[in-house]
């Protein structure tokens, strides 16, 4: 019993003397050496060139026709109207399949999200009010996140040119891609906000960390979650608790302002997108009793689900799984993503869209810190490994000669290493403290991010909807051909102040007006409707629902086809029907098989 007593009193002693130490103290200077700037250089030329590539690619899509209502023209409409006097004001949504619609006269944008951020982009209208504008702009922003990424993984790796691997993990991380592919969202500039804001966290620089903090905040209400748990994160491994509750505390304050918010701006006093989650209750403390009352019913549905399981695997498989090495880094993401696997939408567990964007810097940080802990392991195991073959060697070599006032003390083989005999009897070289260790290191670095760039590259090879990478199987450049320029044609026949109905991939070419519609919404509403019907048919299942919604319109006779051409329809309210049969005979021709 005494033995056991003392063992857990020792115990007890070492896990005090563990907890007042921080686990991340502040980082020692690195030099900046050639090394450096041959590095950064290499990581400012990735940047560079991505951002080239995405420009063009990005707004190559916009000018055929390739970019959707949902939600490039939506957030295109509610900066625009913000400009011109209505705040935020927004009328595009999906009456057929989603819950984002409430009235023809629209609504605030908050009522469906709380991303204070545009204000500040609302004064690039002035100069040009396009929505290439947020394109460029999202390119631009998520580009510099490689920054961050590389400052991280240098100071954590203490190298220069091993940390270039993990910007160029980012700039081609599938999920940021497919992010940065698909419209404009508030929430995608995260992905390099929230990396300059666990920098600076790391590097304890508390207002720079600040500003990033709160500009991540403001991008969209749900990354509260991500940084009230930085605050814990900073005051558990950090012993950082003062800054640390305080960001916490920013951290829940701006929940219940935001959720203030969205009751006073929402008609229904709460974001229309929250039945996503009505399967475990009406409101967010029911939901949490739910879940935490029936986990195994939860994991069993949201986690173990095959669809649920491809999810995950499609944001840890481009880092090599590395990520889950690093658990109290990757907890930092578990807001996140207990949203996308509990909502209803198979959108926000498919892998794409921007719904991952706060979840990339975080698998970042993930991998690096990863990397940290095999290179640790590495050296742990040769350590080990040196004592375990100079005790094998015999007891010369485990124990040595001590001096009179210390015989009967054993001193551990590893303490002896440096001094006894080695190889063919000559001094071994120290593996794990001496001269091959940098051989040893370097060659494992090589290897280990040989290996993750390969399954980055490997994972942005794969076909998928949104991939943006040229090598992706079955990779098509956006490009107009004669039925997109002839869209131009129908486009400035609808003045600017009229209010249209149309198909999502036209919305964001006549986003730039106070009222415009999704296709079939506002359809008898509106003051004209144009259809393209070998076009994309969003947000109907079907083409035989699209044809039997368009043949309702033009058998009303509420609205007469003003000019048609290669499959478009431009009709507007009021005019003669005469043309509407012929309009009918051409949708018809674009018949598809579903």
């Amino acid at each position: 019993m005494n033995k056991i007593g003392k063992w857990l009193h020792l115990t007890w002693r070492r896990w005090r003397v563990a907890c007042g130490k921080e686990l991340y103290p502040p980082p020692e200077p690195l030099p900046r050496g050639r090394a450096f700037w041959l590095a950064l250089g290499l990581v400012v030329l990735a940047m560079l060139a991505y951002s080239v590539y995405f420009v063009i690619f990005v707004t190559s899509k916009q000018d055929a026709f390739a970019t959707n209502g949902e939600d490039l023209g939506i957030m295109d409409q509610a900066i625009w109207n913000t400009l011109h006097g209505a705040l935020l004001h927004q009328t595009i949504c999906n009456v057929l399949t989603d819950t984002n619609c409430y009235g023809l006269e629209g609504i605030n944008r908050f009522a469906i999200h709380y991303e204070p951020i545009l204000f500040l982009i609302v004064p690039l209208y002035i100069f040009w009010a396009d929505p290439k504008t947020l394109l460029i702009l999202q390119v631009l922003v998520v580009a510099t996140g490689a920054l961050p990424a590389f400052w991280l993984a240098r100071l954590r790796l203490r190298s220069d040119l091993a940390a270039v691997p993990f910007a160029l993990l980012y700039l081609l991380y599938p999920a940021q891609q497919y992010a940065v592919d698909y419209d404009f969202h508030a929430v995608t500039l995260t992905l390099a906000l929230l990396l300059f804001t666990l920098y600076f966290m790391y590097t304890q620089r508390n207002g720079w960390f600040l500003a990033f903090a709160i500009l991540s905040l403001a991008c969209k209400e749900e990354i509260a979650g991500i940084i009230a748990l930085l605050g814990l994160w900073m005051a558990i491994f950090q012993r950082r608790w003062r800054i640390g509750l305080i960001v916490f505390g920013l951290a829940v304050g701006w929940t219940a302002i935001g959720l203030l918010i969205v009751h006073y701006a929402s008609p229904i006093g709460h974001s229309l997108l929250a039945s996503r989650w009505s399967e475990y209750g009406d409101s967010p403390v029911e939901v949490a009793l739910n879940i935490l009352l029936h986990p195994l019913q939860v994991i069993d549905q949201h986690v173990l689900e095959p669809q649920h399981q491809l999810y995950l695997r499609k944001l840890l498989a481009p880092a090599g799984y590395l990520p889950l090495l690093a658990p109290w880094v990757l907890v930092l993401a578990s807001p996140t993503l207990a949203l996308n696997l509990l909502s209803s939408s198979p959108n926000m567990y498919s892998g794409r869209y921007q719904y991952n964007a706060e979840i990339v810097p975080i698998l970042i940080f993930a991998t690096i810190e990863a990397t940290v802990l095999l290179l640790w392991l590495l050296r742990r195991c040769l350590r080990l490994g040196q004592a375990w073959l100079a005790q094998m060697r015999g007891p010369a070599l485990s124990v040595l000669p001590v001096a009179a006032g210390d015989q009967g003390k054993e001193r551990p083989a590893w303490s002896s290493l440096s001094s006894a005999g080695g190889w063919f009897g000559r001094q071994p070289a120290p593996l794990a403290g001496g001269r091959l260790w940098p051989i040893l290191r370097a060659l494992f670095l090589l290897l280990l991010l040989s290996y993750v760039m390969g399954q980055v590259v490997r994972a942005t090879a794969r076909y998928d909807v949104y991939s943006a990478m040229p090598y992706a199987t079955g990779f098509i450049w956006p490009s107009q051909d004669a039925h997109d320029r002839l869209a131009y044609h129908f486009l400035q026949e609808i003045p600017p102040t009229a209010s249209v109905s149309t198909q999502t991939m036209l919305v964001p070419h006549l986003s730039e007006r106070r009222s415009i519609y999704l296709f079939p919404y506002g359809a008898g509403y509106a003051d004209y409707i144009l259809l393209n019907a070998p076009g994309y048919y969003y947000p109907f299942k079907t083409y035989a629902d699209y044809e039997h919604a368009v043949d309702a319109i033009l058998s009303s006779g509420e609205y007469g086809v003003i000019d048609m051409q290669d499959g478009y329809i431009l009709l507007k309210k009021g005019a003669a029907s005469t043309a509407n049969q012929q309009a009918a005979r051409m949708v018809a021709q674009y018949r598809h098989t579903d």
